[in-house]
C-alpha cells in the first residue's frame, strides 16, 4: 500500500519503479483504489523499508521544500555551512524563494540544485542560472526518462552550466561496480574519464560510499583517474563566452587570466593577494 498523496497520481498501465539495495524494482500498474495500487510485478527483488519511489513520465505534485527541509535548512543557518543541495527543484521561483530567506538570515550559502526530476527539464535555463551551481542525479533521471536520453541530458546540462559560469556535478553510479567488489570494471572507469573530459567541475559517489564495502579504496580509484584524466585535457575546455560569464566576476577573471597565462608560459607563478579569497 502507498501513500495517498502518491497514489492519486497513479493509472493503469502507467510503470512505476522502486530504488532497492543494491538495484530497482519495477512493476505495471493495474488497478488503484483511493489509497492503494495494484501491480504487476516486472523486475523484482527484496524490498526493505524507506525506499524511493518513481513513476515513469510523472512526478509527485508535493512542495519541493518539506517540514523536515526547513527544520533542516534553519539547523544549516545556525551552523554556517557553505552549500546548501536542494532536492527535487522544478522551478527558478524555488530557488529565488530559498535564496532570499537564506539572504534575509545574513548568512552566505550558496544553493547547489539537484537535476532529478522529469519536470525539472523545461525549466532548465531559468533553474540553473538562478542556482550557484548544479548537481545531475543519473539515478533518479534515468528512472523517470527513457535511460537512452539520460546521457545527451548529463552532457546538455554541463555544457549549459560551462556557458553561464556555474558549477556542475555529476553523481551517481560512478564506480557501482566497487559496491560490492575491490577493483571497478573497465566501463566504470571509462564513465569517469567521460564526465571529467565533458567539463564537470565535481564527481559524487553514492551508494558506493553509504553501503559499499571498499570505501576508501573506491575513493582512491575516483581520485587516480579523474586526475589522470585532467592531466589529458591541455588547458581545459574553454566556454566560448568566457568573457561574457566572468564580466560580473572581477575576481573569478583575474583568476582565469593568471591561469591561462600560466599555461601558456608552461611555468609556476607567484601571486600576492590580501586576504585569500582568489586563491
Amino acid at each position: 500500500m502507498l501513500d495517498k498523496r502518491v497514489a492519486i497520481l497513479f493509472y493503469a498501465t502507467w510503470t512505476c519503479v522502486l530504488f532497492r539495495k543494491g538495484g530497482m524494482m519495477s512493476m505495471t500498474i493495474k488497478s488503484k483504489t483511493e489509497d492503494s495500487v495494484k501491480c504487476d510485478i516486472v523486475d523484482g527483488g527484496e524490498l526493505k523499508s524507506r525506499r524511493l519511489l518513481n513513476v515513469r513520465e510523472k512526478s509527485a505534485t508535493l512542495s519541493s521544500i518539506t517540514k523536515k527541509d526547513w527544520d533542516d535548512i534553519t539547523f544549516e543557518v545556525d551552523n554556517k555551512v557553505y552549500f546548501y543541495v536542494a532536492s527535487f527543484v522544478k522551478d527558478a521561483e524555488f530557488v529565488h524563494e530559498l535564496k532570499n530567506y537564506l539572504k534575509s538570515c545574513g548568512v552566505d550559502i550558496h544553493v547547489i540544485v539537484k537535476i532529478e526530476s522529469a519536470n525539472s527539464i523545461p525549466n532548465l535555463h531559468s533553474i540553473i542560472t538562478a542556482s550557484g551551481g548544479t548537481m545531475v542525479v543519473r539515478g533518479d533521471l534515468s528512472v523517470e526518462l527513457p535511460i537512452e536520453e539520460v546521457p545527451l541530458l548529463q552532457e546538455e546540462i554541463i555544457n549549459l552550466c560551462r556557458n553561464i559560469g556555474k558549477a556542475i556535478i555529476v553523481a551517481t553510479n560512478m564506480l557501482g561496480s566497487m559496491i560490492v567488489h575491490p577493483t571497478p570494471t573497465r566501463t566504470k572507469v571509462s564513465n569517469i574519464t567521460t564526465v571529467v573530459r565533458e567539463g564537470s567541475d565535481g564527481i559524487m559517489l553514492s551508494g558506493e560510499t553509504t553501503h559499499g564495502k571498499f570505501l576508501l579504496k573506491v575513493v582512491q580509484v575516483m581520485h587516480t583517474v579523474a586526475l589522470q584524466t585532467k592531466a589529458t585535457i591541455l588547458g581545459g575546455k574553454i566556454p566560448p563566452n568566457i568573457g561574457q560569464v566572468l564580466k560580473n566576476y572581477m575576481s573569478e577573471m583575474f583568476a582565469y587570466h593568471a591561469t591561462m597565462m600560466s599555461i601558456t608560459l608552461g611555468t609556476s607563478i607567484i601571486v600576492s593577494i590580501g586576504t585569500g579569497f582568489m586563491a
